[in-house]
């Protein structure tokens, strides 16, 4: 199974299949201290922190919405997804994979409205940078993760990456500089997908947050900045969670589940919630797929998914994308 872009392709699978599919994750509770759409309002900053570029598919409603409601969005994936499964247009894994993947996230930025994003030091897969690029010219096999991988051998290799020897400190320094009262993620249980490098990325978020408001911490990284809210996408895709390569860890989070609807129009966009994620992906997808489609074909192909979508929710649809599931957990 192709892994590394499963989420995305899965997501939009879901978006033009009218979404009325088996996937949705229905809310255990719907009554919480502080719904998520509160948490938003309060904020005047939010960052969106994910793994690869493409895993802000796996929140895509929200993220537009948290544009609307705090103004400032900023953006953030701690790879560039260098050692993607699909390779295009000649490109071999590696560096060139990754400055093109790079690019499509610079281009999911600007459709998502960020006012900026940052790009990590860390290296998708299990090899290293020089390592796959050895690995050129094209048509050199994918080499994933092992199955038994979990987010700690994540962890630990991205500290080789960086050189550094903690990407907790990188993590540190990036709420720091971007200062969001709430953190958008994947969560360090099933990380949507049970990708280990989504889990490890929640894992060093839930580290770096309280080290990033102490003073006495990394005091090289900036002045202490407080993080009030993760809000933490609960959606799991589980065909992918069950294969061998992709597992949850740990026991399922305690906070109820809340549904945030995406079919509400946004000021910002001037479209649903749902057609601006829906863009973003399908933007992804025309290019790793090499589909050919304009501009103006990615936005009719959205426009109709979306008249899909407020059909199948006018018939009682409350599946995942029409409806996005989140935990909220605070650090108050």
């Amino acid at each position: 199974m192709k892994i590394h872009v499963v989420l995305l392709f899965t997501l939009v699978l879901l978006v033009f299949q009218g979404c009325a599919n088996s996937f949705g994750t229905k809310g255990v509770e719907q009554h919480v201290a502080e719904s998520v759409i509160e948490v938003l309002q309060k904020s005047q900053r939010v960052l969106w922190i994910g793994a690869h570029p493409d895993d802000e598919n796996s929140s895509g409603g929200l993220i537009a919405r948290a544009k609307d409601l705090s103004g400032t969005l900023f953006m953030a994936t701690l790879t560039r997804g260098e050692n993607s499964d699909i390779v295009w247009n000649g490109l071999c894994r590696g560096s060139q994979i990754g400055q093109a993947r790079a690019v499509l996230f610079a281009q999911s930025a600007a459709i998502f409205r960020a006012d900026g994003y940052d790009i990590g030091p860390f290296v998708n897969g299990p090899r290293s940078l020089q390592e796959l690029d050895r690995q050129c010219p094209p048509g050199a096999p994918f080499q994933p993760w092992p199955p038994t991988a979990r987010s700690d051998d994540v962890i630990k290799k991205w500290e080789k990456d960086w050189g550094k020897g903690d990407p907790v400190a990188y993590v540190v320094a990036l709420l720091r500089r971007r200062r969001p009262n709430t953190v958008i993620a994947m969560d360090d249980y099933c990380g949507v997908s049970g990708h280990p490098e989504h889990i490890a990325v929640a894992r060093l978020l839930l580290r770096a947050i309280p080290l990033a408001a102490s003073p006495g911490a990394y005091p090289e990284t900036g002045k202490p900045w407080r993080v009030e809210h993760v809000i933490f996408s609960a959606h799991v895709i589980q065909p992918v969670v069950a294969s061998n390569y992709s597992k949850c860890e740990g026991s399922p989070p305690r906070e109820p589940i809340e549904e945030v609807p995406t079919l509400e129009t946004s000021r910002t966009h001037g479209m649903t919630y749902f057609r601006v994620a829906c863009l973003v992906a399908k933007t992804y997808q025309n290019t790793m797929l090499q589909q050919g489609a304009t501009e103006s074909q990615i936005q009719a192909e959205c426009a109709r998914a979306e008249r899909d979508a407020i059909d199948a929710y006018q018939r009682g649809v409350r599946s995942y994308p029409i409806v996005e599931p989140y935990r909220i957990r605070s650090f108050n």
